[in-house]
């Protein structure tokens, strides 16, 4: 597959009017700006954000090509009109008022090669291969239009493809301002054409032998002109509907994380919600537990307040039947006997059972705090 080369030297400035300065500071905005120096173009194609990725050189006068920078506080663009003058000045004649006294050149690789090769030049800038190949081109210039002719260059990267612009200067060796020894005609401008195509085959860039509608334009026609600014129209199309179709994925991107995180969130409390009710099961099985053994020790209590209020019933009624022995029976328990045993070691051995079993039922009374005190009336058993 081969790609075209552009070759487009319609553009001529002319002398008066300020021509020279816009076209200059036209070509090296780049600079300018780097500067703070911000002037009005008219150029609708120009995207300013990319201006900065721009490169622009002045011819040194020795062969090769510098960095441009600002002189007395000036804008950087004014070492090419400085350049431009004192090329000048080798022409014998004086110039005419309406002289044309520089050309635009105007050298470009085919932009389906940078989709191809280098298609993130907008963001990043030229590779190393479209460096080669745009270097190859201006070398063609040079041999061609002769190297000190070129008053600077400067690749555009801030337009709808980049592109080499190259000022040109047509001052003969002999020290004429003729730009008829350098576009001869038709005839001539096609082997300009062959030869560049030939220079840039020979430099390794896939070329197409064939002349493209620009290259076979001696002007730039405003035909041309509405052609680039369709194409650009249609980029700036394709780049927004490419921005809004990006901008939709992105958003229902958000719109399932957001999701996905509402269901992480929902499920976590799912869990904590789960916890918490067996827990609660958990809480609810203990209070049970505990309310059933409360009832059971109530129970209990109150059977044990019954069985010591049985005792102590048992016991005053003991008491008082102890209280009815007449003395006699004192008498008697000490004389009488049974089984060879006096009768008042039984009555004695009675009376301790039955002082034991009151003690008891005082124990059981002071383990029980309910259970009241017994009354003061009861009797105490005598020995």
């Amino acid at each position: 597959m081969g790609y075209t080369m552009t070759f487009d030297a319609s553009h001529k400035v002319g002398r008066g009017g300020g021509h020279v300065r816009g076209f200059i500071r036209h070509i090296a905005r780049d600079v300018d700006l780097d500067a703070g120096f911000q002037f009005a173009h008219a150029n609708t194609n120009i995207v300013p954000d990319r201006t900065t990725l721009n490169f622009t050189r002045v011819n040194d006068g020795a062969g090769g090509f510098r960095a441009l920078r600002s002189v007395d506080d000036k804008p950087p663009s004014d070492e090419l009109e400085a350049y431009l003058t004192s090329r000048l000045a080798a022409v014998n004649k004086p110039l005419r008022k309406d002289a044309v006294v520089m050309r635009g050149i105007i050298l470009q690789l085919d932009p389906k090669w940078f989709d191809e090769h280098n298609h993130d030049w907008r963001e990043d800038g030229l590779n190393a291969e479209a460096v080669a190949n745009i270097e190859a081109s201006l070398k063609w210039a040079c041999n061609e239009f002769s190297q000190k002719n070129l008053v600077g260059f400067s690749i555009h990267l801030d337009e709808y493809s980049p592109q080499l612009q190259v000022m040109m200067t047509p001052v003969t060796d002999g020290g004429r301002l003729s730009q008829k020894d350098f576009f001869k005609g038709p005839t001539d401008f096609r082997r300009q054409h062959k030869e560049l195509r030939e220079h840039m085959e020979t430099a390794g860039y896939d070329v197409e032998h064939r002349v493209t509608e620009r290259s076979r334009e001696h002007l730039s026609s405003s035909e041309f002109q509405a052609k680039a600014d369709r194409m650009r129209d249609a980029t700036q199309d394709v780049e927004d509907d490419k921005a809004t179709y990006e901008t939709l994925l992105a958003s229902l991107e958000n719109r399932r994380t957001n999701l996905d995180g509402r269901e992480d969130v929902i499920a976590q409390k799912e869990q904590e919600l789960a916890i918490e009710r067996s827990e609660a099961r958990r809480a609810t099985e203990v209070a049970q537990g505990a309310e059933r053994r409360a009832k059971a020790s109530q129970i209990a209590a109150q059977r044990a307040r019954e069985e010591a209020e049985r005792e102590r019933d048992q016991l005053h009624a003991t008491n008082k039947r102890l209280d009815l022995i007449q003395p006699d029976v004192e008498r008697w328990l000490d004389k009488a006997t049974f089984g060879g045993k006096p009768a008042r070691e039984y009555f004695n051995n009675a009376a301790a059972k039955a002082r034991a079993n009151r003690a008891e039922v005082q124990r059981l009374i002071a383990d029980d705090p309910t259970q009241q005190q017994p009354r003061s009336d009861d009797r105490q058993v005598e020995d």
